[in-house]
This record gives C-alpha cells, structure tokens and sequence, in this order.
C-alpha cells in the first residue's frame, strides 16, 4: 500500500477549503440573476491549473462542489449537477489549453473556463431540464457574461497569485 504524505493531505485541504470558502461567500453574494454566478472558487482550481497542478485542480473542483453544495443543501440537485457538471468540464478543457497553449495568459484561460463552464450547463440544462431548442437564444448574453465573469475570475487569480506561490507553498507541504 502506497503510503499517503501528511503535508500533501495538508496542502489539498487548504486548497479545497479556501475554494469551498470562496464558493460559500459567493453565495451569500446577490446575484444580477438567480443562475448567474461570478465563479470565485475557480480562482483556486485557475491558480493550481497554471501552476501546473492539474490532478489537484481536478480534485479540488470535484471537492469544492460537494462541499459547497452540502453546506447550502443542494447536494444531488439540479443546481448541483449543473455546478459539478460545469466545475468539472471547465477544470478539463483549461488544462487542456494551458497543455496546448503554453504561453496562454491568466485571463486568457479565465475566460476560456468561464465560457466552458456556462455553456456545459446551457446544454445539461437542454438535456435534462428545458427540451426545447429555445434555451440556446440565451446563447449571446451567456457568452457575453463568460466574458466579463471570466476577465474578473482572471484579474482576482492574477492578484492571489501575486501574493500566493502555489508552487511554493505545494514544495513546502510535500516534503
């Protein structure tokens, strides 16, 4: 059996903890609408994801969903499985990109995270939900929230990393 070091435990419980605070305090926050969310917890999975930790973004976007949803007691809802479908979905294509597209930027794959999310949730929605094509005319306004949701999640990663070496601190846990 494959023995488990203490400090790494350590450094993804931090993790998942300020990500689950973040996704906590966001929804105390009013929303502009009751779906629309800015997506604060992501500025942890962003930051690990280009720090090149892409098993524990993976992980921390998996756990941060299920926390956060037992805590508002939404767990193995709707609203949980279009949060863990998109947190999930977007975690996967942002490191896809920040493999492929080396020199993307902070707010670059932001954005990309922000879009992906939304839009895995407009076709769970149509899938599950609403079966009629009629949903996807929300289509331009949340591409267009993905957008400014994605360049604030960006801008917010980019000033926790200023202050925050992941890297660092994952060195530090691990040895």
């Amino acid at each position: 059996m494959k023995k488990v070091n203490r400090n790494y435990v350590f450094f993804l419980a931090l993790m998942t903890a300020l990500a689950s605070s973040l996704f906590l305090l966001e929804f105390l926050l009013p929303k502009p609408f009751p779906f629309m969310k800015i997506g604060l917890s992501n500025i942890i999975v962003l930051s690990l994801v280009l720090s090149s930790y892409y098993k524990e973004a993976l992980l921390v976007s998996v756990s941060k969903s299920f926390i956060g949803s037992f805590v508002t007691g939404t767990l193995f809802s709707p609203t949980f499985l279009l949060s863990f479908c998109g947190g999930v979905t977007s975690c996967i294509v942002m490191i896809v990109f920040s493999k492929v597209l080396r020199g993307v930027s902070v707010f670059g794959l932001s954005v990309i995270g922000a879009f992906v999310h939304l839009m895995s949730q407009l076709f769970l929605v149509r899938i599950l939900l609403i079966r009629e094509d009629s949903i996807f005319s929300l289509y331009p306004f949340l591409a267009l929230s993905a957008i400014v949701t994605g360049l604030f999640t960006g801008i917010l990663c980019y000033l926790f990393m200023q202050h925050i070496e992941i890297g660092r601190l994952y060195e530090k846990a691990c040895v």
